[in-house]
């Protein structure tokens, strides 16, 4: 099984790279795929590079985690990787859920304004979430020096 999951990551990595690429000379850089005129197979193919680029970092943080995690900690492995894939299932479901209230937003609202207040809404809960880290993991370190 080891060679053909080196060849499936193989041709997945050569296919990544070859989107890339081809992204790169059709598009003369990053392509609009709200562009008129854009066929539906190269808006797809457009919007699933840019998906992939921002959930490789997804898997760097998660490959980051689980690499201290061997010997007599193997065993945390399996609840993350269970977490990983409820975080994935739950992503889905919020997709869907969000498409559905930003298509009916949309029917009432000009697309500016629309993207200003998710725009803040996701400034608002970077702040917390920035927030949180700063006292539990950086105050906390230092309250257990002390």
């Amino acid at each position: 099984m080891k060679p053909a999951l080196r060849i499936g990551v193989v041709a997945a990595a050569l296919f990544v790279i070859a989107m890339l690429v081809w992204q790169g000379v059709s598009a003369q850089g990053a392509p609009d795929p709200t562009r008129p005129n854009t066929s539906p197979t190269v808006a797809f193919l457009d919007i699933g590079v840019w998906c992939f680029a921002k959930d490789w970092k997804c898997i760097l943080v998660l490959a980051a985690i689980t690499a201290s995690m061997t010997g007599p900690k193997r065993t945390h492995r399996r609840p993350v990787a269970f977490g990983a894939g409820l975080a994935f299932v739950a992503t889905l479901i919020t997709w869907c859920i969000a498409v559905r209230i930003v298509g009916s937003l949309s029917d009432n609202m000009s697309a500016l304004d629309l993207q200003a207040a998710t725009g803040l809404l996701a400034v608002i809960v970077l702040l917390v979430i920035m927030n949180w880290f700063f006292h539990k993991i950086i105050m906390g370190r230092l309250d257990s020096r002390a």
